[in-house]
């Protein structure tokens, strides 16, 4: 059988859906559900504030949540699914017995637990003073057959069905870049269906009919605003589509021709940010390009990517970074501003940027010319386009942690000073009265065109410098000129959770904020790991805690007790007024993934000063 890469579940239908690796898609319904979603130990997946978030399972391709609630995890055989479950068994219940197992494994409140450990001890033959994990291989494999057969894996066999179809993919372009939240309309036979793309351009995939009919392929008409057909869906076999150029141009791509190529062998690099839950494959899958392309555009070695990230994907004519280049264009990656000649070695980054340069900025938001030093040394920018997807001021944050590279604030303000880029009246980054976090989130914000300065009100311009400001802010003047009551600060959205990308406001127990970065991974049950500036000193990814956390005492290695201040701050969360419907959107799906910030820092290529330790040691967690 094909490889099946991706897989979902439909609970109102019964229904497992699965992505074949050459593009078809696989439904299997009737059986159970352990056998439609190959998951013989009805083995869950760990959740984390209601997302599904496994942290040790492995080879799992989806998650089943089905009408009662619960989510399973999705498997593209039997036998990857038999696997984890001896893994399971293994990790979590390898120093019981099966009779101390099976009431974690199989809760009373929803199994008859007695019975299963019966029937399990049974049916395996394994002695019930015997621990699972002293079992062997034979006898692993007993209990995993035994757990399937209660599980009822095997169960209304005469009832199965599978059934494969052709599907086919429909991408919005420019021509260079996707484009998210654009509409379609889908008519099969006299039905119309209005479909809008994703984030990263991608409509949902077009299942072929089973009776042969066409699917036809509308736009709005720009003028007449009339349904007109761009192009028709047919056929035994799935193929890829581009809608270019806004509609103005219909492409089917078939075999191995490139994405977004109007001439075969002539296609320009371009940058794409990586989102939230994608994998090298994806990309690769949706620029029909391969991941070794991807790595050596990219001079990786590994497939790791991060959200936020700008990876380069490029045709046949690819240059390579710090080559020679034509004149910039808004869709061709270039080298960033380099250093002049005059300037000094400290102010070089301290290693060659091997990851993409991503490109300009457009004149919208223009260059900055700020001075860096007094000697006039020149400006080293982060500069780029921001890009459509989630959180767009993200791949900028990010772009300028890595150019950075951890430089801390003393010489970093040489290069770039963050509070004269947003005018915030704050002259210096050096010092506790000049903390430049939330300078660092405004400059971010301004440079992806989201407003930053309530015109008119009091006080406007250093509102930018406070992290509090993005809570709360003086209110316009009263006629008088006297009157100036806190409001909340209008341009910006608090939100119940966290999101990717989102502002985090890390707050006292009074209610203040005391300082601000960007939410980029979860780290444990109370962590997360925020993007910021003036974090040690530096731009870096550090820990903060969701909630706050009292004091406690620990052991260390020689036995002798710690004791542990804790942390009374905790976490608010905003975004952007005009970003709101889509974080409405984001809710649903976080996109926060699990990560360490030595991880994170390190991939980066950010070296972490001493300083910065704080904010991930265990007394804070």
């Amino acid at each position: 059988m094909p490889r099946l890469i991706s897989a979902t579940y439909h609970p109102n239908i019964e229904v497992a859906e699965f992505i074949c690796e050459d593009g078809r898609h696989l439904l299997r319904s009737g059986g159970t559900l352990p056998w439609r979603i190959n998951n013989p130990g009805d083995l869950t997946a760990r959740m984390v504030d209601g997302v599904p978030a496994p942290r040790k399972a492995k080879g799992y391709v989806g998650f089943a949540t089905t009408r009662s609630g619960r989510t399973f995890l999705i498997f593209p055989d039997e036998g990857a699914g038999r696997e984890e479950l001896k893994a399971n068994l293994k990790r979590l219940h390898g120093d019981r017995t099966i009779s101390e197992a099976i009431p974690v494994y199989a809760p009373k409140k929803e199994n008859d637990t007695e019975k299963y450990i019966r029937d399990l001890l049974k049916t395996s033959g394994i002695p019930a003073s015997k621990k699972i994990g002293e079992c062997s291989d034979a006898e692993l494999e007993k209990i995993v057959n035994s757990i399937a057969e209660i599980e009822g894996y095997h169960a209304n066999a005469d009832t199965r069905k599978e059934t494969w179809v052709a599907v086919s993919r429909i991408n919005a372009t420019d021509g260079s870049q996707p484009l998210p939240g654009t509409e379609i309309i889908l008519q099969r036979g006299g039905k119309e269906e209005t479909v809008k793309s994703d984030a990263a351009g991608r409509f949902p995939p077009v299942i072929h009919p089973a009776d042969k009919s066409a699917v036809h392929v509308k736009v709005a008409d720009p003028k007449s605003r009339k349904a007109v057909t761009v192009g028709t869906i047919e056929g035994d076999v799935g193929k890829d589509f581009n809608l270019l150029a806004r509609f103005k141009r219909w492409k089917g791509v078939a075999g191995s021709e490139k994405i977004n190529s109007s001439t075969l062998g002539q296609r320009t690099p371009m940058s794409y940010v990586v989102q939230p839950g994608d994998s090298l494959w994806k990309i690769a899958k949706l620029y029909r390009t391969s991941v070794e392309a991807i790595r050596e555009a990219n001079e990786r070695g590994h497939d790791r990517i991060y959200p936020g990230e700008v990876l380069l994907i490029s045709g046949s004519e690819r240059r390579r970074l710090g080559s020679e280049a034509p004149a910039p264009h808004p869709t061709t990656v270039t080298k960033p501003p380099s250093v002049s000649t005059t300037a000094s070695p400290a102010a070089l980054p301290k290693r060659p940027v091997v990851s993409p340069a991503p490109p300009p900025v457009p004149t919208a938001i223009g260059s900055s010319d700020s001075a860096r030093s007094k000697e006039g040394e020149g400006k080293v920018l982060a500069l780029i386009n921001p890009v459509s997807g989630r959180a767009p001021w993200m791949p900028i944050a990010i772009a300028e942690a890595k150019l950075r590279r951890g430089e801390t604030e003393l010489t970093l303000q040489e290069k770039i000073n963050y509070h004269i880029e947003i005018d915030d009246t704050v002259k210096s980054m050096f010092g506790r009265k000049s903390a430049w976090c939330a300078a660092f989130v405004n400059w971010c914000l301004m440079r992806a065109n989201y407003p930053i300065e309530n015109k008119n009100f009091p006080e406007r311009k250093i509102a930018k410098a406070r992290a509090h400001g993005f809570y709360e802010v003086d209110g316009p003047k009263k006629e008088s000129g006297k009157d100036r009551k806190k409001i909340r600060n209008p341009l910006f959205v608090e939100l119940e959770k966290p999101i990717y990308g989102a502002v985090a406001m890390v707050t006292s127990l009074s209610g203040t904020g005391q300082h601000v970065g960007f939410v980029y991974a979860k780290n444990g049950s109370n962590g997360l790991i925020l993007l910021g500036g003036n974090q040690g000193q530096q731009i870096n990814f550090s820990y903060f805690n969701i909630l706050p956390v009292a004091p406690f005492v620990t052991k260390n290695k020689k036995g002798e007790s710690v004791k542990h201040k804790g942390s009374p701050s905790y976490l608010k969360y905003f975004v952007p007024i005009a970003y709101y419907e889509q974080a409405k959107k984001d809710l649903l799906d976080p996109g926060i993934e699990e990560r360490s910030a030595a991880e994170i820092n390190k991939a980066m290529g950010i070296e972490v000063a001493k300083s910065a330790d704080a904010n991930t040691t265990p007394s804070l967690r």
